[in-house]
């Protein structure tokens, strides 16, 4: 990394810690060195690459609430409380869907208040419509988690990858960073199918991914993982379960980079809209990358179970027309 680039991370990193103190997101010495050290201004470079610093600092701080919401149903103990969980997702809807004056008081929903405020402005109904509905999709899931957890319920395979796809937010952020990188999901295209597979192969690599690096952790919080599941399911070893997983994985991955690749071919795409698709396929690339690295750098997971540059190549890599598609995550730490 350059000294100019490890210079704007650390800026960026500092806007976001500025920004949740502000806003009372962390109080006191042990969240905000927790904040810190998820690094999330390194996160923003990569996932918006050709952003502009307020772009960039507004998508740290959009992975930073996402952060923070995760923090406060693990952490703090609501994600086994399926009606504590209802509540603060009614606060953050509401929060979606209502006038600035109507939005309850309280830090969370008031961190939310703010970046929908600053994010809204210049999108289209058809992607606030999409946000909104992603999130709540997201809290209807995180509440059903919620339920599974107090009644010490254990999902078959496919119902936790279903259920697993949508708790890990990929989707909503997915719908930030089209955003902040300028890249929407163009209207038209007559690829929109297409379009949502690369979401949901996108989403799956990072909720198996994050699964696989905290799958210890997961275990001394008496908390599922796929690793568990696939684990119970086929008899195995968690060692075993492990392996089995990371193969998963590793084929999501390359699903990611065949569609990746096929959609930014543009085939039957009319002309007008096929650099919009290319572009808005090129920023969801560049936000799996940016996420698998940042499950690397910020020391709170076994990074030896991240993608390799063997299992992440697609086997289009030699077209340099679509080089988003040729990123893997080579660096270890």
């Amino acid at each position: 990394m350059s000294t100019s680039a490890a210079a704007s991370d650390r800026r960026l990193n500092s806007t976001v810690l500025d920004w949740a103190e502000r806003l009372g997101v962390v109080t006191g010495t042990a969240e905000q060195e927790r904040l810190a050290a998820m690094r999330l201004g390194e996160f923003a470079a990569r996932a918006v690459p050709q952003a502009g610093a307020p772009a960039a600092e507004l998508t740290a701080q959009w992975a930073a609430f996402v952060c923070l919401v995760d923090d406060r149903l693990d952490r703090g103990g609501l994600g086994s409380r399926p009606e504590a969980v209802r509540a603060l997702f009614d606060q953050l809807l509401a929060v979606l869907n209502t006038d600035r004056a109507a939005v309850p008081r309280g830090a969370i929903t008031s961190a939310l208040a703010d970046l929908w405020r600053r994010t809204v402005p210049g999108t289209t109904p058809r992607w606030r419509e999409r946000f909104i509905t992603d999130y709540r999709d997201f809290a209807r899931a995180t509440y059903e988690e919620a339920g599974t957890r107090r009644d010490g319920v254990r999902l078959p395979l496919g119902d936790y990858v279903r259920l697993r796809r949508l708790t890990i937010t990929v989707l909503p952020m997915a719908d930030i960073v089209e955003r902040t990188a300028d890249a929407p999901w163009p209207d038209r295209s007559g690829r929109d199918a297409g379009v949502r597979a690369l979401r949901q192969a996108a989403a799956d690599v990072a909720g198996w991914t994050n699964d696989l690096v905290s799958a210890d952790s997961d275990v001394q919080a008496g908390q599922e993982s796929l690793v568990a599941v696939v684990g119970r399911e086929k008899g195995c070893s968690p060692s075993d379960a492990r392996d089995r997983v990371t193969t998963m994985r590793d084929g999501r991955l390359r699903d990611f980079h065949g569609l990746a690749a096929a959609l930014a071919v543009g085939e039957g795409v009319p002309g007008a809209a096929r650099e919009p698709l290319r572009g808005y396929v090129a920023g969801l690339g560049s936000f799996l990358d940016a996420t698998l690295h940042w499950l690397g750098v910020t020391g709170r997971f076994e990074t030896r179970w991240l993608p390799t540059a063997t299992a992440a190549r697609p086997p289009l890599c030699a077209d340099p027309s679509i080089p988003f598609v040729c990123r893997v995550h080579e660096e270890k730490h």
